[in-house]
Formats: structure tokens, C-alpha cells, sequence
């Protein structure tokens, strides 16, 4: 759900909240002195210390040889947050805790197709020529191009809400075909599916309270930010484009998001009236 923000935003006492947290969690050397450049020095130090940690306990992203296909899978292992990553295609998942999602290293000339297990929320790129295919539980759902949350699990439990756009839903012995539009639900309910309204729109925006980023490139990573967040959109340099970073956001403002990422990787923001520029 996109949130419009406009009362300024104290950035430093947005700092002073995360760094008294990191001090009670006892993650701040005892000695060090309290002013704000320090509080920001020792906080870049440690979210580099943490991410080359995350790097190899909290997600994983391998291969597996599939015959001849070589599938990645991409898995959020811990109870971290939402693991978002951007497909080959310019999609975006937002991966649950414990969910993985499998697709080939370059899609079909004829669809998109993924395998989900767990839940996921999408934000699929628009292609008429290439629908979007994704497998849960053994229910395929076709999209072109929409915004959509997947709930399934290995006890046959699945349900889908549309926020924008149209998915076509096709049961397990593709016998039924069920379309949904946006402001609409499916469960499944004893192998039949059902459509209702939704009624709580916190299916969308509980994937995106804390969002963790691992070794994802920035334009990526603004992209993410700027489809959920609508305002002030963040423009960074094209020639910054690829820069990778490894970065969690909880419940942060669009302004201190975007402060993080500028110390994370020395860079520097202009804010002009409803656009953050982002440059060396």
C-alpha cells in the first residue's frame, strides 16, 4: 500500500531512536562518544559487520541442476523480515519468513514461470507477450502485469489477494479457471476455491514493514522503495545504478532510508521539494 508522507522528518532523532536501540541490545562499544558523527560512524561499522554475517546465516540464494534447466532458488531462512528481490524481468518479490521461490536463470520466449513455496507477495512487470506464471501448492496463477499476495503452505492451505491488475486462477486438476480482479480474495476451502472481497488489506503492507535487501543493486533497491512509497520519490545517478548493498529498513521513513543507504555507500542527497536525489 502505497503511503504519502508529507510532515518533515527529523532524520537525527530517527538515528537517536535506532542507535538507543543497537545500545540497549548491547551492540555499541561502551566507550564511545556521544555525538551524532560518532553515533553514525560506529552504526556504518556495524551494518557492515552484520552483513557480511547475514551473507551466510540469514538468506540464501543457490543453484539446482533441474536436467538440463538450472533453476535459481531464492530463500528468506530466518525470522527476519521480508527478503525483496528484482527478477530478470524487473518483478519483484517480497519473500516471507521461510518461503523460497525457484525460476530459471532466463524465462521461457514464451512465459514467465515460478515456483512458490510459502508466502509471497508480487509486483510483476507488465508484459502482454510473456504472461507471469507462478506454481503454489500445485494452483498455477497467470498474470501479465499486477500487484498480488500469495499465502500457501504444505498442508494445501492457499489463499491470493489482488491489490492491482487481474490474475486468472487454475485449480490443481485445471478444471477451473477463476478470474480476480483487484479488491478480491481466493481461498481454498476443502480443494474448492472461493472468491470474496478483502477485508484486510494488511496482506499487502505486513510484507513490507521490514523489508531486507541482501547484496541487491541500488536501482533495485530504489525501485522497491519508490513503487511502495509513491512520495517523495529517490532518483540516484545512473552511473550508481549498480552498486550493491546488503541493507534492512523497518518501519523507516523515505528520508531516512534514503540517509542510510548515502552512508552505507558514501554518497550524498539533495532534497528538492517532492524528489531525493541521490549522487557521489
Amino acid at each position: 500500500m502505497k503511503q504519502n508522507k508529507t510532515d518533515p522528518i527529523d532524520v537525527d532523532k530517527a538515528w537517536d531512536a535506532l542507535y538507543s536501540r543497537l545500545e540497549k541490545e548491547q551492540l555499541l562499544p561502551n566507550n564511545m562518544e556521544d555525538s551524532p558523527y560518532r553515533k553514525r560512524r560506529i552504526l556504518l561499522q556495524r551494518v557492515v559487520a552484520v552483513a557480511a554475517i547475514c551473507v551466510g546465516i540469514i538468506f540464501s540464494i543457490f543453484f539446482l541442476q533441474n536436467r538440463d534447466n538450472s533453476l535459481l532458488v531464492l530463500q528468506n531462512k530466518e525470522n527476519s523480515g521480508t527478503l525483496v528481490a528484482t527478477l530478470k524481468d524487473g518483478s519483484t518479490v517480497y519473500l516471507a519468513t521461510d518461503a523460497s521461490i525457484s525460476y530459471p536463470a532466463d524465462f521461457s520466449s514464451s512465459q514467465r514461470k515460478v515456483k512458490l513455496i510459502g508466502n509471497a507477495l508480487f509486483y510483476v512487470t507488465k508484459d502482454a507477450k510473456h504472461p507471469f506464471v507462478v506454481d503454489a501448492n500445485g494452483i498455477t496463477i497467470e498474470v501479465v502485469g499486477t500487484v498480488f499476495a500469495v499465502q500457501s503452505s504444505p498442508d494445501n492451505s492457499f489463499e491470493l489477494s489482488v491489490k492491482e491488475g487481474k490474475v486468472k486462477i487454475h485449480s490443481k486438476n485445471n478444471q477451473t479457471c477463476i478470474p480476480v480482479e483487484a479488491g478480491e480474495t481466493v481461498q481454498l476451502n476443502k480443494n474448492r476455491l472461493s472468491k470474496s472481497g478483502i477485508t484486510n488489506f494488511r496482506v499487502f503492507s505486513n510484507f513490507t514493514d521490514k523489508m531486507c535487501f541482501k547484496d541487491e543493486k541500488l536501482n533495485n533497491i530504489i525501485h522497491s522503495i519508490n513503487t511502495i512509497y509513491g512520495s517523495p520519490k529517490i532518483i540516484a545517478d545512473k552511473s550508481l545504478n549498480n552498486r550493491t548493498l546488503t541493507v534492512t529498513f523497518e518501519n523507516d521513513s523515505i528520508e531516512a532510508m534514503t540517509e542510510l543507504i548515502c552512508i552505507a555507500l558514501n554518497l550524498e542527497q539533495i532534497n528538492k521539494q517532492d524528489t531525493i536525489f541521490i549522487r557521489k
